[in-house]
């Protein structure tokens, strides 16, 4: 087992609070052995957000290791209390959309909760399936999956099985940053330039579905979910930028190196 893959079987295991202090120290130490990340933390932050203190890179990490420990509660009882008293926001249109029996693909990026996405709509009877990359490793890779199955939610790594899952009601789920996997396109939202790949607006344009952007973060010791307008490419990069500025704490500002532009 890696050192990555042992040090999430321990933060799991142990009960929240220690595994909270474990996962902040453990993001916050790898950062301070990797200047390149830590580089990329300032360029990104000051491209997004227009400037970047000296110490945003110790509250990106304290603040991820917290969301990270979190995340790691999924399937348990913690977790399956986080859920259940999650609050989901968007404007009417958005809100029709997900109450209509058609499919949707909501896509989120690496912000904040994200892996509860899938968990929050699959607790409100939603059929859910997730496209994802295989991580490259297999500790790591069978610890997330095992988790992301939780409350029925299944998921899938092939183009095949994307297809098919848009001939059925539900929701498909795509986390789209920090990857380089499937065709790529350079979006212009805001002034600001984002590489994206375009595997889900493609798959929506095919099947007559509509594409919406969704974020979750705990707000008030409750979990937020926000849902945008169903969009396109421009939209959703758009709906990007106004949490990360609003929030930039939450999102993973590293290993995005040439995927951001001003």
């Amino acid at each position: 087992m890696s050192m990555l893959g042992a040090v999430l079987t321990l933060i799991r295991a142990l009960p929240h609070r220690p595994a909270d202090l474990i996962s902040r120290f453990a993001v916050t130490g790898y950062l301070l052995f990797r200047p390149d990340y830590r580089a990329e933390i300032r360029r990104n932050r000051a491209l997004v957000h227009g400037d970047c203190p000296s110490w945003f890179w110790l509250v990106n990490a304290w603040r991820l290791g917290r969301n990270l420990a979190l995340m790691a509660r999924i399937g348990t009882s913690q977790g399956d209390a986080i859920v259940d008293t999650a609050r989901i926001y968007g404007d009417n249109i958005t809100l029709q959309n997900l109450e209509q029996e058609l499919h949707m693909a909501i896509v989120s990026f690496h912000f904040g909760l994200w892996e509860y996405l899938p968990q929050v709509f699959a607790r409100r009877g939603y059929r859910i399936r997730l496209a994802v990359g295989r991580q490259r490793d297999e500790s790591i890779h069978n610890q997330v999956h095992k988790l992301r199955r939780s409350r029925g939610v299944r998921a899938f790594y092939g183009l095949k099985q994307a297809v098919a899952a848009f001939d059925r009601p539900g929701i498909t789920g795509f986390v789209l940053d920090n990857t380089s996997q499937g065709n790529q396109r350079w979006v212009t939202g805001d002034g600001f330039r984002f590489r994206l790949p375009t595997l889900p607006f493609e798959l929506a344009a095919r099947k007559g579905a509509r594409v919406m952007p969704a974020f979750a973060r705990m707000e008030r010791g409750r979990l937020r979910i926000d849902v945008g307008r169903p969009g396109d490419e421009k939209s959703v990069v758009e709906a990007l930028l106004g949490q990360v500025r609003a929030h930039p704490e939450e999102w993973v500002f590293w290993g995005k190196a040439g995927a951001l532009c001003g």
